[in-house]
Order: C-alpha cells, then structure tokens, then sequence
C-alpha cells in the first residue's frame, strides 16, 4: 500500500518504522531533518512537502498534536484538500476535540475524501513493539481499508462508530488515566510524609485495590527512581485533559475531578515543568510537603 505521513515525532516515528517494516511504500515529509533521515535510510521515500506527500499516496497520515495542526493539514490552505486529486482516505491518529474531528470529516466528505479519526493508545514503548491499540472513528468501510495499517503497529483495532467518536473514547479513557496520576501523586506523598517507607508503600498499592496501570506506570519507572525525562509531557496530557473539560462543557456533563486534576498540573507546569513527564506533578506536592518521594 502506498502510504503518505506527516507527523513522525516521539509516536509517529516508530509507528512510521512498523509501517516500513510490515512492506509497505511509506513517502514522509518532516521538518525534523533527523527523523527523516532515519527513515530514508530504511526505504522511506521523503517528500518536499505535505502536498508533495498526498498527491503520491492512497492513504494520508498525520500524527501531529494539536487541533490547529490536524485542521492545517487536513483543511488547510495549503492541507490535503486543497489538491486536485486527493487521496481517497485520510487518517488523524492525533488526539484531538471530537467537535474538530466532525468538522474536518465533514469538510473531507463533501471533498469526496473519506476520512478516520484515530488515536492510539500505549505510547512510545508500545509504538516501537507494535502493540498500540487503535481507536477510530468513522465509517466501517474505511476502517477496513484501513486495517492493514493499524496492523502494522497495533495488537487491536476499535472501531467505536461515527466521525469523532475515536477521539471521544480516547479522550474518556486519558481522563481517566491523566487524573489517576495526580491521584498517586498525593497518595504517595501522603504515605512518605506519614512516616512509610515510598517503596514499601507502593508494594502494598500494587497488590491491593490501588493497583492500575498509571500506578504501575508512574511510580516504579519516575517517582522512585526520580526520572522526570518525558514520555508523555506535561503539555501534551494537559491539552488532552482539557479536551475533555470541552467536550464535557458542550455536552451537559459535569466533570469535577478533572478539573481539580488540572489545577495539579497546572501548578507544576507553572514551576517549569510543562516539557517534562506527568509524573512531575508529584513535584509541587512534594517541595509542599517537605519530603521526596523516592531516591536518584
């Protein structure tokens, strides 16, 4: 399959190897001379430009970040409609707004582009092994155009109905994850402060009730060993996060512990932590309480 993709950052690069790797003709375009590099060195084909990308390909990918940049490649001025003749499917694996989701499929279907809104789920690790989850939005016959692609880099594929409905499953499932950070956070300064050894403490969290993936993520891998180097950066879940509030405001819904979570993370990305990991939110609560969870 000839696949075109924009976007090869901390998850789309390694999802750009797996692609290469499963045999398919993968054209990239980047501003990251390095990345690119690395890739055409494995076979992919560089391109000039975004626009040089699509008018080369079946299938269109992006996995940028923001709402902003989704909506320039996407439908944009100088994005993938603006070509004569479009490739027949796109695919946004950026977790995004499900409302900016809806208007990009809109604006790509009356182009005659199908369109597919799916964020992954796993991270980077997961990227790299191909053992993301894919979770789309769109309709059932793209999705199963799509597949051999998210095959390529994931162990399973949802497809949760509509345009924008990928998004809004990925978005629910962050919340949740996001704000259970903050979560631990606390417990754990909590217990450290109370006297508990953190180590001991987190022993006992993981074999009761506590036990989660964020809390088996989050503190043997950052808080105890005092790893703050990003895998997923404060500015990245916030904008998730707040994502969600968004969505929640324009549907009735309320939402309070997120909206508290937030206030952790905006408190520690005010401290100059915004480009490090989530898991430095335990550093306000921390330098509050007077004690360090965890030694370097």
């Amino acid at each position: 399959m000839k696949i075109g993709f924009v976007g090869v950052g901390l998850m789309g690069l390694p999802m750009a190897h797996r692609l290469i790797d499963a045999g398919h003709e993968l054209h990239v375009f980047s501003t990251n001379a390095g990345a690119l590099a690395e890739l055409a060195a494995k076979g992919a084909l560089p391109a000039e430009s975004l626009i040089d990308v699509a008018r080369r390909v079946e299938v269109f990918c992006a996995c940028r970040v923001t709402p902003e940049q989704s909506r320039e490649v996407f439908i944009g001025a100088e994005g993938v409609i603006a070509l004569e003749n479009p490739p027949p499917l796109c695919i946004d694996f950026a977790t995004i707004e499900p409302l900016v989701s809806r208007e990009i499929g809109a604006r790509l279907a009356d182009a005659g582009i199908a369109y597919l809104d799916a964020p992954i789920s796993g991270g980077p690790t997961a990227a790299r092994e191909g053992t993301l989850s894919v979770i789309v939005g769109g309709e059932a016959g793209a999705v199963e155009c799509a597949r051999p692609i998210f095959d390529a880099f994931g162990k399973r594929t949802f497809h949760m109905g509509g345009p924008g409905t990928g998004v809004t499953a990925k978005l629910c499932n962050n919340m949740i994850s996001i704000t259970t950070h903050a979560l631990v956070a606390e417990a754990m300064v909590l217990g450290v402060k109370a006297g508990i050894d953190a180590e001991a403490l987190y022993d006992v969290m993981r074999n009761s009730s506590a036990s989660s993936q964020t809390l088996n993520r989050v503190v043997p891998n950052h808080f105890l060993p005092r790893d703050f180097k990003a895998a997923a950066t404060l500015e990245m879940i916030m904008k998730d996060l707040q994502g969600a509030i968004s969505l929640a405001r324009a549907e009735g819904v309320r939402l309070l512990l997120p909206n508290v979570a937030m206030q952790c993370f905006v408190d520690a990305a005010g401290r100059g932590h915004l480009h490090d990991d989530i898991a430095s939110v335990i550093l306000p609560m921390e330098e509050i309480a007077g004690v360090t969870v965890g030694s370097a």
